[in-house]
């Protein structure tokens, strides 16, 4: 066994260069697709509605529940409507009171009062969850410009017995 002096310099162990890169960027793509799965979780069925709804005709409502406060359901409604081809449905109509005769845009089984409530149960969510995206994007940008400046900027090892000018 070799012994060494305990002032003397420990040789350094370089880490590879690409290993650390990797292992970052696959980190953050995972968490990329993680946020991206809680979100498509969270707004998937209002998205699906959205896209496969369409207006509808009440035609009867049954009873008109207020809400909306802390702990208590959103307003809704109970009721019946029809579609421009004559098919009908029935179920909630989410949103403020309506009557007979108002348009709702709805599918088979639920409603809303208006598209806009829909649209914005989707779309903040999704705009929020991009515009994380777009900063954590933007902050491992910078991270990476600034660690490839204190690369280029770090001064070479002068050798033993040189000195530097």
């Amino acid at each position: 066994m070799r012994r060494t002096a305990p002032d003397a310099e420990r040789p350094t162990h370089a880490r590879p260069a690409g290993r650390g890169g990797v292992r970052g960027l696959l980190s953050a793509i995972g968490l990329l697709l993680a946020v991206v799965c809680v979100v498509g979780l969270f707004v998937g069925r209002q998205a699906q509605q959205l896209v496969t709804g369409e207006d509808a005709t009440v035609r009867a409502v049954a009873r008109c529940a207020e809400g909306g406060g802390p702990g208590t359901e959103p307003a809704h409604c109970e009721g019946e409507w029809q579609f421009a081809d004559g098919r009908t449905s029935m179920g909630d109509i989410q949103g403020p009171e309506v009557a007979k005769g108002d348009t709702v845009f709805a599918g088979r089984g639920w409603a809303y009062a208006s598209q806009t409530r829909l649209s914005l149960q989707v779309w903040i969510p999704v705009g929020l969850c991009t515009a994380c995206v777009g900063v954590a994007g933007a902050f491992w940008v910078v991270y990476r410009r600034d660690q490839r400046a204190a690369v280029l900027m770090k001064p070479a090892p002068v050798p033993d017995g040189m000195a530097r000018s």
